[in-house]
């Protein structure tokens, strides 16, 4: 196996059947997992998958490494992403396995990896494991050590109750009008379920997962059809959760599209600004919105940026002992809540916010005006990535004079995908879109999915 670098911002991503997204890679990962685990007390992992049609695949592999090892895997099949962080906890275990690629779609998978108290592994930990994934497996000892033992057993029911301990005694969603969209991924189940026990009025769009239809053109990364439906059904509010459910953008009653940034504003604004004994803030990224900054410094929170990804942000978190953080596309932490990001438990508590202020969404969101901002999306090849950053750089070097006291260019590549993203803001919008389409046609760009 030819190696080279596979974490990225979230974990292990990319197209199956390229490194690492093979059923060898994903059998040599197991075993270096399992090896670990062996030597602890707790000889078990939980594994959850999305819809995708490789998840399957690559999870026999994974499963594989880990009984070679001597480790019990306890499979819980299609799942949410932040219910592998809970049932860690929940189950008392080390680790936990998602196989997923998020947003991304059909094409791509990867791995989440948490460990105990459900929390992601940190950078360092991600390197170690790098350095163990380059050396050769020897299997001739494991028949030794080796478990027979897959225990194959849905937790849905018990995410679920978690979920609605969340909220307030006798919550309930019996006025509410909600289109929810599933984006054919792995919510399509258990997100329908919630609102309904809560006795919402639930329209529910895309979630007829085949295997090939994650992420196509719905979910949080598209949200066209879930505005036509609020406006069509007339509904309250709509929520689009991304493939693995740890994301959620939303759309007010009038269709405005209602994403991280203004999410963390709300939370920040009802949860608090009421709280004088305790001066606490909130954290979100290099790409988190300059009108989120301006509208958190009239309501007199702090706010710290970090490095993009919802690690980076918990740790922080942590860090300050603070709650509230979130990055723009939609991924959301509260940590009084849940240790990782959910798209579920986020939108219940902002619908919560909604019940206790009686307003809507858009009335919530009055407080903050978000800067017209656009991504441009620079795919490259790993031969050629370095050229094309020192091209990218001359290139958007010629406009940063035109942005005003506000504006401004960010370039970083992707954790994710093979491109570099380019984030273009300023209170002028012209200026934005002038540049935007200077560099997509320079660079001959088609749009792509935000992390």
């Amino acid at each position: 196996m030819n190696f080279e670098k596979c974490f990225g911002t979230d974990g292990i991503r990319g197209r199956v059947g390229k490194f690492p997204i093979t059923p060898e890679f994903f059998l040599k990962f197991g075993v270096i997992i399992g090896q670990l685990l062996f030597k602890s007390s707790c000889k078990k992992v939980v594994v959850g998958i999305d819809t995708r049609i490789s998840s399957c695949m690559l999870e026999s592999a994974l499963n594989s490494g880990f009984s070679s090892a001597g480790v019990i895997v306890i499979s819980v099949g299609i799942i949410p992403t932040p219910a592998i962080g809970y049932l860690i906890k929940l189950l008392k275990l080390e680790v936990g396995i998602m196989i997923s690629a998020s947003h991304n779609l059909f094409r791509d998978n990867g791995i989440k990896l948490f460990l105990k108290d459900g929390i992601k592994a940190s950078v360092i930990l991600e390197k170690k494991l790098e350095k163990e994934l380059k050396k050769p497996i020897s299997y001739l000892n494991m028949v030794h050590v080796a478990s027979k033992e897959i225990i194959y057993c849905a937790h849905d029911a018990k995410y679920i109750k978690f979920c609605k301990s969340t909220l307030s005694r006798n919550f309930s969603l019996k006025r509410f009008k909600i289109v929810l969209d599933c984006a054919n991924g792995s919510t399509y189940k258990v997100a329908p379920r919630i609102f309904r026990d809560l006795k919402a009025n639930l329209i529910v769009i895309f979630a007829s997962p085949n295997g090939y239809n994650i992420n196509k053109r719905c979910g949080s990364t598209d949200i066209s059809n879930l505005k036509k439906m609020v406006l069509f059904e007339q509904a309250d509010i709509g929520l689009a959760f991304d493939g693995d459910g740890d994301r959620v953008i939303m759309v007010d009653h009038l269709g405005n599209k209602v994403d991280g940034d203004q999410i963390l504003y709300i939370l920040a604004k009802f949860n608090l600004c009421h709280e004088a004994s305790k001066k606490e803030g909130v954290v979100g990224t290099v790409m988190s919105n300059n009108g989120l900054l301006i509208a958190l410094k009239e309501l007199n929170v702090p706010f710290i940026k970090v490095d993009v990804g919802d690690k980076n942000i918990i740790k922080k978190l942590k860090e300050k002992k603070w709650r509230f953080g979130a990055e723009s596309s939609g991924h959301v932490i509260i940590l009084n809540k849940s240790s990782v990001c959910d798209g579920i438990i986020t939108s219940l508590q902002v619908i919560e916010i909604m019940i206790k202020t009686n307003m809507n969404l858009y009335q919530l969101c009055s407080g903050i005006i978000l800067l017209p901002q656009k991504i441009v999306n620079i795919c490259f090849d790993k031969a050629n990535s370095s050229i094309k950053y020192k091209k990218i750089k001359v290139e958007i070097s010629k406009y940063k004079n035109m942005l005003g006291r506000f504006g401004r260019m960010f370039i970083r590549r992707s954790g994710t995908e093979l491109c570099f993203r380019i984030m273009i803001e300023d209170r002028n919008y012209s200026i934005v879109q002038f540049i935007f389409s200077k560099l997509t046609m320079i660079f001959n760009c088609k749009s792509s999915v935000l992390e």
